[in-house]
Order: C-alpha cells, then structure tokens, then sequence
C-alpha cells in the first residue's frame, strides 16, 4: 500500500467502517420483524402482535424489568460517583501511582471469573462467613441469601467492582487534557477547599469526557447475560437472562417471543438512558446556583477519606475473590466453619484438566485472532483519520462518523443483533465454526482496541515520520521501523487488551458457536450454573489468568523490543 497516497487507506477504513456499521443494524433489524410475528421458516409470514401479548402475560415480568433496571443503573450511577471521587481525592498522590499499577490486572480479569471467586466469599459458607463463625459461634452456615438474592445485590455489588476501575481509568485518561493544577492553584488562592474545586470546576468538564464511557456501562450493566446467571436472581432471574433462556427453548415459535423480549430490553436501555439525560438537566438546574453561590465547602477530608477506603476495599474484595479461586482451586476437604481446608490435592486440576484443553485452546485461538484482526482495522482506520486532517472537510466528517460508529455494538444490548447475526450465520451455513465465532468476538474487540489507540496515535508527532521519509524514501518502511516502534508500548497493549475482551465473550461465543465451538468462558458459566466447585475454581481460575497472562507477555516483548532497537538505522 502505497502511504503517500490516502485515498486507498480512506476507501479501505470507509468499506471496513460500513461493512461493521452495517452487521451491527441488520442484525438488530432481524431481530425486530421476529418479535412481531414474521418468521417464514415457520410458516409465520404476516405481522401480529402476538408474541407482545405473549410478552405481557409472562408472570414476573414487571418483576425481571424492575431489578434488571435497578441493578443496572444503580451500579452505574454508583460507579461513576466512586470514580469522580477516587480521582479527587487520589490525585497526584501515591494512591494515584497505586491505582496505575492495578488497574490494569483489574480490567483484564473476566467478569465471570471475578464472580465466580465472589461466590466463593460471600456464599453461606464461604471465607466471610468462616471469619464471622467464630464471633458468632455459629456451628453450620447461616441462612443468608448473598448468592443470587432476590434483590440483585450482589450483582449490583459485583458490577461496581469490576466498573468502577473502568471509569477511573477513562477519567484518568481525560484528566490529562484539563489544567486541573492551575484550576487547584487558583481554586485554593480565592478560599476554596480543594475538594469544592474538584466538585465545582472540575467533575463537569471530566464528566462530558467520559459520558459516552459511562453509558457503555449502563448498557452493559442492564444487559449482562453471564455474570446474572452466577450472581443474580434466580426466581425470577433478571430480563436479559430470560430473554437467552427463550432463545435457548427447543420450541421454535417461542423465537417469536425471545425476539419481543430483545426488543424489550432495547427499550429498557433506552428508558434508562433517557432517564440518565433528564438526571443530568436536572441536576444542572439544582445545583446551578450552588456552584456559583460562592461557598467554600466543608467536609472535604471526610469524603476524601471515604473515597481512598472504598478503593481500597475494592482491593481487597478483588485479592480476596482471587484468592478463594486459588483456594478452591486446590481444596480437597474444607469442613465448615474452618478457615483454611483440612487437604490439599491435585484433584480438582486432575478432573478438568482433560475436558479444560480443548475450550482453552479454543479461547487462545479465537482471542489471538480476534485481537490481531481489530488492531489492524484499528491502525487502518487511524491512519485514514490522521490523513483526514490535511484532506477535504468530507473525509474529515466521515471520519468522524466512523469514530462514533465504533461505540455501536457497546450501546445496544448484545441480545439484540447477536439473534439476528446469528439468522444469517445460519442461512450461510457458517454457525458452529470458529471462525465465526472469532467474527462475532471482533464487533466487541474492535471498540475497545480501536478507543485504547486513538489517544496516543492523536499525539504522535509526525515530525519523527517525516524526517524517517526524508531518510528512507520509503513511507512503509517509515511507519513500520519508525511510528510502529515509537508507538509499540499502546500497540501491545492493545492487543492484549482486545486479547481480554475476547477470553471474556459469553453470548457471542453462545450464538456463533452453536454448541460445537466453546470457550473457557462459556464452560465456566455452564458450571457456575451447578458444578463442583473445585472444578468450577479451576476453570475460573484459569480464565481470569490468561488475559494477565497475555498482558505480562506484552509487556516483556515491549522491554525487550525497546531494549534491543537502535535509533540509528541505516535508511538507504
């Protein structure tokens, strides 16, 4: 590809652009015209409200929206505050260079297997229970409903945990490109506490920053499938999971009704969304005159304070979740209400081990694929945008759009075009093949890689490309021995990054994978459901180390590449 000309590469990340864009929305569509009646494989070819009635007269319907609606927006809204507040209160701090190194082995652990070591210590006779045993003198477990209560608390619990290091992370990112020390400065000269500045002047800017973020969340939030099976409610379970049980029904004009409900839940998320804009007017209406009322604000070390504990107990809930997955990992009997088993073996490993290779070699190959597909297409289309810039005004707004369509599949329910997606997998016969399965995986992996690159390559000074073009002649080999090495560091991360997102797919694997294609992640909620649980720790156990695994892998070839390179080459 010739880089001199852009034309090619715009052409390229356009046809790349729309062909996701358009996936994405046929697979949305197909699901609609099911959810009214039209299903021509059955002989349903006109439109009827029939499986909306059938919808209605579901019993515990008001009941699953109620708590998928609650659980969702309480641990996004949740999420968000404990973020604002860490960031204030941890800024330029040594929890700030704490939270640096622990973010990372954080995000890249699966949602499931972080639930999975959740259950083990808050369950009736799980650790924290056995530490309170000898307090309360209690000789049995006690008849506490932690585990898939139905209230959704521990799964809302389990998604500020695994959430809120995200928003940190995309407000320690955006908090770069503000002049929070000369806003402090000038804050704290005029009698202002610094966590009244923080409030006032600082959290609306960051919070327009990381908006769209935080609505990925909701999203998400509202209509995970995987984690409510482990933790949420069970009778009735959340809406998204009863929609994947319809799905999962033998009888094939229930269809008819699994699509209505996927386009329920598209309504719920949308509700929500609407809900989150009117919270927004309305709380930019209240406290309108309070952040220009001129009070100086109390209370700022309590709730610095208060924000620095309950990151550190998100600390300790992480460690300790992966610490029972070891645990269980190797328990043979642990009697309750002991704290530590009474044998240790091998056994547990010993049983899955045989019936663990073939999904794990499965996982690896799809996430080496999927992550290396969306870095390319991700390097592509910024290339093109960073072209764009010194090109007309209209390949500046389709790259523009381009950028926004990246957030697609992250704001719609991924029940509601995997259905459909599934439909043309398979009227192409192409369902059940792995290859598929790492097709499905990219409409996910391909946002994250593409959002995670787009900051550095925005900053790359392209002086260090012209003058390597001036000293090649060639503008291959330019980008590839020169922009590439200096922007290694995000490449890697990146991939190991999408490489996670990938270890992490329950419902795409679900649905590309028909049953003949599955995963670490897809055999790990299958015991979740009911398994013994050393086999069930050692399955999660494993999938929570191969996407930190892959992270420290790239994280040495990074070393060892900068290490090993000379910035003196020999151009012509």
């Amino acid at each position: 590809m010739n880089f001199r000309n852009g034309s090619v590469m715009h052409l390229a990340a356009t046809l790349v652009a729309v062909l996701f864009f358009a996936v994405v929305l046929l697979g949305a569509l197909s699901a609609v015209l099911p959810a009214f009646g039209y299903l021509p494989v059955l002989g349903m070819t006109s439109l009827s409200f029939t499986p909306w009635l059938q919808l209605w007269e579901t019993p515990g319907l008001a009941e699953m929206l109620w708590w998928s609606f609650f659980s969702g927006l309480g641990a996004t809204v949740i999420s968000m505050l404990l973020a604002l507040a860490f960031v204030s209160a941890a800024w330029d701090s040594r929890f700030w260079r704490q939270a640096e190194r622990w973010l990372s082995p954080i995000m890249a652990t699966p949602h499931v297997a972080l639930s999975v070591g959740l259950v083990f210590l808050i369950m009736p006779s799980g650790m924290l229970a056995r530490g309170l045993s000898s307090f309360m003198e209690w000789q049995g477990p006690p008849d506490w409903h932690t585990v898939q209560d139905p209230w959704a608390l521990s799964l809302t619990a389990l998604l500020i945990l695994k959430e809120t290091p995200f928003l940190i992370l995309m407000l320690m990112v955006s908090i770069r490109q503000l002049p929070v020390r000369e806003t402090l400065r000038t804050g704290t000269g005029l009698g202002y506490q610094s966590w009244t500045v923080w409030v006032k002047l600082i959290w609306p800017q960051l919070y327009s920053r990381v908006r769209l973020s935080m609505l990925t969340v909701l999203v998400f939030s509202l209509s995970v499938v995987d984690i409510a099976i482990v933790l949420g409610p069970a009778t009735p379970p959340t809406f998204a999971v009863q929609v994947l049980n319809w799905f999962q029904n033998p009888d094939l004009e229930i269809q008819a009704l699994a699509s209505a409900g996927s386009v329920l839940l598209l309504m719920l998320v949308l509700a929500a969304i609407a809900l989150v804009v009117l919270l927004e007017k309305l709380a930019t209406t209240l406290f309108r005159d309070w952040i220009t009322s001129g009070r100086r604000g109390t209370g700022g070390r309590f709730w610095s304070g208060l924000s620095i504990v309950s990151w550190k107990t998100l600390l300790v809930v992480f460690s300790a979740s992966a610490l029972m997955l070891l645990i269980w990992s190797f328990a043979w009997r642990w009697r309750f209400p002991a704290l530590l088993p009474q044998s240790w073996s091998f056994r547990g490993w010993e049983r899955a081990w045989p019936r663990l290779l073939e999904p794990l070699e499965m996982a690896l190959l799809i996430g080496v694929v999927s992550a290396f597909l969306a870095l390319l297409i991700s390097v592509l289309i910024l290339e093109a945008g960073r072209k764009s810039q010194t090109a007309s005004s209209y390949l500046r707004k389709v790259h523009r759009l381009i950028s926004r369509a990246m957030y697609l599949p992250l704001l719609l329910p991924q029940l509601t075009f995997l259905f459909g997606i599934q439909v043309w997998l398979i009227r192409s016969g192409a369902e059940g093949h792995w290859l598929s399965v790492a097709f499905m995986h990219l409409l996910f992996v391909l946002p994250y890689c593409y959002l995670s690159l787009s900051g550095p390559w925005q900053h790359y000074d392209e002086r260090h490309t012209a003058q390597a073009l001036m000293l090649s002649g060639s503008s291959v080999r330019a980008f590839f021995q020169v922009k590439c090495l200096i922007l290694l560091k995000p490449l890697l991360a990146s991939f190991a990054l999408g490489f996670a997102v990938s270890i992490a797919q329950y419902l795409p694997t679900l649905f590309a994978g028909a049953g003949r294609v599955t995963t670490i992640t897809t055999e790990t909620v299958a015991l979740a459901s009911g398994g013994n649980r050393k086999v069930m720790a050692v399955y999660a156990l494993v999938q929570m180390l191969l996407p930190m695994l892959m992270y420290g892998l790239m994280v040495m070839l990074s070393s060892w590449r900068i290490r090993s390179w000379r910035p003196v080459r020999r151009w012509v």
